[in-house]
Formats: C-alpha cells, structure tokens, sequence
C-alpha cells in the first residue's frame, strides 16, 4: 500500500505551540510527549487515513473531513484528496466547539 501525502496547514504550527505551551505548564515531560505523539499520529494518517472516523463539527462540511485523536484529547483535522491528506486543525477535543 503506497503512502499518502501529506500537507500541513501553515496554522497547525502555532496551534501545536500553543496546545503544547499550555501542557508545559503542568508539566514539561507531557508536552514532550505530546509532540512525540502527534508526530506518531502523522505516520499512522500517512499510511491510512480513512482507519479514522469522520468529524463532525458545525464548522466543517458533513462528511467531508476525519479527525485522528492523540495525546488523550487532542484531534487532528483533515480530508483526504485522492492520495493527498490536507492537514487543518489541531484542537483540544474538550473544546470541540472553537475550531
């Protein structure tokens, strides 16, 4: 099975700066973690994006984009254009509502 593309949304970077500055502040050894696991994450899509279920969220098309959990709450936003996955968001899943 041949790979996916992937490509980033410039934002995702200051969305995964923020959510880790945020963890840090509990507790330094987590947000380690949490880049190491969002960086896992990017594999697993790569090779199979659709093994995710689909997001629902009112700011996004019904059934257009998936969504990826890590980190115990976090969420990676995406959809899938032929074998290109366009990354968008990074959200903290307690707060599903402010993408």
């Amino acid at each position: 099975m041949a790979n996916y593309t992937l490509k980033i949304h410039p934002r995702i970077n200051g969305q995964l700066t923020r959510h880790s500055s945020f963890i840090a502040r509990v507790k330094r050894p987590a947000a380690i973690r949490f880049y190491r696991d969002f960086k896992q994450l990017l594999g697993r899509i790569s090779k199979n994006p659709y093994q995710f279920p689909p997001y629902e969220n009112q700011a996004f098309p019904s059934g257009a984009y998936r969504k990826a959990l890590f980190a115990k709450w976090y969420q990676v936003v995406f959809c899938v254009d032929g074998d290109t996955v366009y990354l968008e968001a990074v959200v903290d899943g307690r707060q599903t509502d402010k993408v």
